[in-house]
């Protein structure tokens, strides 16, 4: 059994701050909560933050009972039952997720950066507050996501807690950089960072960070965080030169719920 989901070094509260600042930032359309879980469910959408088992608070102990009614509620959809497992369920949890036959899938880096007085908007970018319609619409054209996928980015955005700002840079009349960023309570998140796939690898992805992080700045907020799959080591390599360092990481375990 690999180990590397509990890092002694990272601050309870501040993954609570950011595990929860993130739940407003990019809120499941369902959410029911169980024994400090919460178990989420966005129909339509391919992400698995808003379509799964997730803990907050978890309840010491009651991972069998919670894991029972996450899969009742699962098989009820017809989805496979998705667990995200932080630091804050200990390797206790993940050996029991693999003795009830869960298969470990891919783990993100949870990363933090201060946002301190040297970040510039690049004047590139258009950084715009909701709503949100034309630059979803954009979005999805260029990151190739179906009318259902759609639709579900549109509820979830349309329910964020929080100040928003949504980020495009456009070349030759064309969007090909996107991003967008949620203050709330002097904490920065950043999310949906995507690129043209012809245009990635010339600084695009850099413009955007910088100039939400700039408005971060100018908002108030005190630190910036953003999530990036562990082994994407080119867009790891661009938040580590901004400043960004991993706080903890999670991992996906999966069971088919539906055979």
């Amino acid at each position: 059994m690999q180990t590397n989901e509990v890092w002694p070094d990272c601050d309870p509260a501040l993954l609570l701050a950011i595990e929860r600042h993130s739940a407003l930032g990019w809120p499941a359309p369902e959410v029911v909560v169980l024994n400090g879980w919460e178990c989420r469910f966005a129909p339509g959408s391919q992400s698995r933050r808003v379509n799964s088992l997730t803990p907050l608070t978890p309840q010491a102990g009651l991972l069998p009972q919670t894991l029972a009614v996450a899969r009742r509620l699962c098989r009820e959809r017809g989805v496979a039952c998705t667990v995200r497992t932080t630091p804050a369920i200990g390797t206790d949890g993940i050996a029991y997720l693999e003795a009830e036959g869960f298969i470990r899938k891919d783990t993100t880096s949870v990363e933090v950066a201060p946002l301190g007085g040297g970040f510039v908007a690049d004047p590139a970018v258009e950084l715009t507050p909701p709503p949100h319609g034309d630059w979803l619409q954009a979005f999805a054209q260029t990151s190739q996501f179906d009318s259902a996928e759609t639709e579900v980015i549109d509820r979830m955005l349309s329910a964020v807690g929080g100040r928003m700002v949504l980020a495009r840079l456009q070349m030759d009349g064309a969007p090909v950089a996107f991003g967008r960023a949620v203050m709330i309570d002097g904490l920065l998140g950043i999310f949906q960072i995507a690129t043209a796939p012809s245009m990635r690898r010339k600084g695009l992805g850099r413009k955007i960070v910088t100039s939400l992080m700039a408005w971060g700045r100018k908002q108030g907020g005190m630190r910036a965080y953003l999530q990036v799959v562990a082994t994407n080591h080119p867009a790891r390599r661009l938040y580590q030169g901004l400043g960004f360092k991993p706080l903890y990481p999670y991992t996906y375990f999966v069971r088919d719920e539906t055979v």
